[in-house]
């Protein structure tokens, strides 16, 4: 006779989390690099970072989640 017993499903791990930033700014920016000098951008955010490893995973995922800084939040909210 074939018994049957109540064991739970897998459960794969939850996702690591997105790297998350910091929205400094948005709007029109000038980015000023080494190699390539001034360049502008007319519709643009900057996101910070905490650590290069944070900024490294966003680069190598595509993606990240970000919280407004305190000027994006006066910018936003008045």
């Amino acid at each position: 006779m074939h018994q049957e017993t109540n064991v739970p499903p897998l459960r794969t791990p939850p996702p690591p989390q997105q790297p998350t930033g910091i929205l400094q700014d948005a709007g029109e920016i000038a980015v000023v690099t080494p190699n390539t000098g001034e360049t502008r951008h007319r519709y643009a955010m900057v996101v910070a970072f905490e650590s290069e490893d944070e900024l490294r995973r966003a680069l190598e995922e595509h993606r990240c989640s970000y919280r407004d800084g305190q000027a994006v939040e006066e910018m936003t909210h008045g």
